[in-house]
This record gives C-alpha cells, sequence and structure tokens, in this order.
C-alpha cells in the first residue's frame, strides 16, 4: 500500500476531524468527501520541505523549509499532520507555471524521491491549487500522512 499522502484546505478543527477520521461511525466517509483531499502516495513534510526549498532558489534548511506539526494523527507514531505555513501557501499560490515546471526536474531527483519528474506534476499542480483555495477561503493547507 504504501505511505498515504493526503494533502487538503481545512480549519484546524477541520484538520483535526480529518487526522481523527478513522475513529467516526462512517470511518471518515463524510469528512474525507468535505475537505475533498488531493491523494498522493509517498511524501512527507520532509518531501514538501525540499520542495519549497527548491522554488525558493535555496538549500534546504530544516528552519526556513519545516511544515508545522499540528495535533492529530495517532498514538503510535503511524499517521502524522502537518500544516503548510503561510510563506509556503503564498509561494505555491503565486508562483509560475513555468517555476512550478522548472522545479519537477531538481525534486525528482533528491535523495528522497529519486522517480521521474512527470510523476510530480500532479502533485504540484494539486499544491498550488490547494494555496488558491486556502487563500480564497482563508483556510490552510494540510499534509496528512499514514504508514
Amino acid at each position: 500500500m504504501g505511505l498515504l499522502s493526503d494533502f487538503f484546505v481545512a480549519s484546524e478543527e477541520e484538520a483535526t476531524r480529518y487526522a481523527d477520521r478513522m475513529n467516526e461511525d462512517d470511518q471518515g466517509k463524510a469528512t474525507a468527501s468535505h475537505v475533498r483531499p488531493a491523494e498522493h502516495k509517498g511524501l512527507t513534510d520532509l518531501e514538501v520541505g525540499t520542495l519549497w526549498a527548491i522554488l525558493e532558489g535555496k538549500e534546504w534548511d530544516a528552519d526556513l523549509h519545516e511544515l508545522e506539526s499540528d495535533e492529530g494523527g495517532d498514538d503510535e507514531g503511524d499517521a502524522w499532520l502537518f500544516r503548510f505555513p503561510d510563506r509556503l501557501v503564498q509561494l505555491l499560490a503565486h508562483a509560475e507555471h513555468s517555476a512550478l515546471e522548472s522545479a519537477l526536474h531538481p525534486w525528482a531527483a533528491t535523495e528522497e524521491l529519486q522517480v521521474d519528474a512527470d510523476e510530480l506534476r500532479p502533485v504540484v499542480l494539486d499544491l498550488q491549487r490547494l494555496a488558491k483555495q486556502a487563500i480564497a477561503e482563508q483556510k490552510s493547507v494540510y499534509l496528512w500522512g499514514s504508514l
């Protein structure tokens, strides 16, 4: 099955509910249909931080390119929830298409990913769409991940 990586726009309360959705009577179906996540695989906060650094044209720095750990996930550490900092949301929302395209190859070539750049195009486009949505709705972009 692999590492699940769901990206979505939500308020803090909605994000926490999404992270805990499997405890709901309907196994979280209503919550998932409300936030409509972009479902990908194999991406963690580290890979998103690496993309952030590439888009800024900087070396990755944990202090500068770290997502905000949020309450959520599970007690065993098999699931986690991160909020995208506003700086990253603004960067993604306002990035030119050419900048996003230029970031694909270096991001794909990182040690953590080692994939074909074309595999990441849908991810980058989803992240930009979600960033624009978050700004319009005055909410945040989140990454929920699970083993």
